[in-house]
């Protein structure tokens, strides 16, 4: 997809790209928001994890738990994935080259190969480091032999790849491990129980971050949205942790202004949504939980 990156208005207001977007089938447009993720030893922004939006003439905001079926069965999927690696890479070139870029990916476009095929792409036009691309698959994703393969390619380009929603099938570890898995992230339905000493929560989130240790992997824990939950998942001795307590998703251009500078963002590691260097704007938003159910999206 060549062309510069135009910007335009999506009807709600939002900046989204208007020269680079393949036809749809869906009608609307997609734009994409990015949530940190933060260092929970010293606050220090890691990375930003690309989140799709679409927004309908008529529906108003798709919810991703019914974008992506669609986009599935209309064929929107292909297109739409080259879109958002590409839009994301481009964005992702003017952060530090310590903040890492996060995109998620179906394991039906894992069996296919096609996922392979589109972060060669978009390395490729965007001149994006493979390095400081990392792609967040599911647990059955990495347990599927089909889409092992197309993983392992993946891998071979340099890209990191993550493990996402861990804990909910409570699968073995040991094919994260041969499929070069560096990044473990925790369901965030796992988070919610922590402050209320559910054992069944607290014994999740605590084995998942050993097991992940124990295999020289990275846990992150997601959903993190008090200061409770912070010191919990701390003394648990999780790597890192996203959500509300740090900062809503961002727009695109917010995420360029508040990752591109020579000095990393720091959070508070106290103090909701407080960054300590520099100041950030952190838009109102509903953050990286669904939406309300418009409805079925028209074709």
């Amino acid at each position: 997809m060549g062309g510069g990156h135009r910007r335009g208005a999506s009807p709600g207001g939002r900046a989204v790209v208007t020269d680079t977007k393949p036809a749809f089938a869906l009608l609307g447009v997609p734009y994409l928001e990015y949530l940190p993720v933060v260092d929970l030893s010293t606050g220090r922004l890691l990375g930003m994890e690309a989140l799709v939006r679409w927004e309908h003439p008529t529906h108003g905001l798709i919810s991703p738990n019914r974008l992506i079926p669609h986009a599935e069965v209309s064929g929107d999927i292909g297109p739409l994935t080259r879109w958002i690696l590409t839009e994301a890479c481009e964005k992702a070139r003017t952060w530090s080259p310590s903040v890492q870029l996060a995109v998620n990916c179906t394991i039906h476009q894992l069996r296919r190969g096609e996922v392979s095929k589109a972060v060669a792409g978009a390395l490729e036009e965007t001149g994006f480091r493979s390095g400081q691309l990392t792609l967040e698959v599911t647990e059955d994703s990495v347990m599927d032999a089909a889409a092992s393969s197309d993983l392992r390619t993946i891998s071979e380009m340099g890209v990191q790849l993550s493990v996402d929603d861990v804990g909910t099938n409570w699968s073995s570890f040991e094919p994260f491990k041969r499929n070069s898995i560096s990044t473990v992230k925790i369901d965030g339905s796992f988070t919610a129980g922590l402050e209320s000493n559910q054992g069944i929560n607290r014994l999740v989130v605590e084995t998942v971050i050993h097991m992940a240790h124990s295999l020289g992997m990275s846990a992150v824990v997601e959903w993190v949205e008090t200061p409770a939950q912070v010191e919990i998942v701390r003394s648990f001795n999780a790597d890192a942790a996203q959500g509300f307590f740090f900062s809503r998703p961002m727009s695109s251009d917010d995420a360029v202004a508040f990752a591109a500078g020579p000095e990393v963002p720091q959070f508070s590691r106290t103090s909701v949504r407080t960054l300590v260097a520099p100041t950030g704007n952190f838009p109102e938003g509903d953050g990286d939980s669904e939406p309300d159910d418009p409805g079925s999206p028209p074709s």
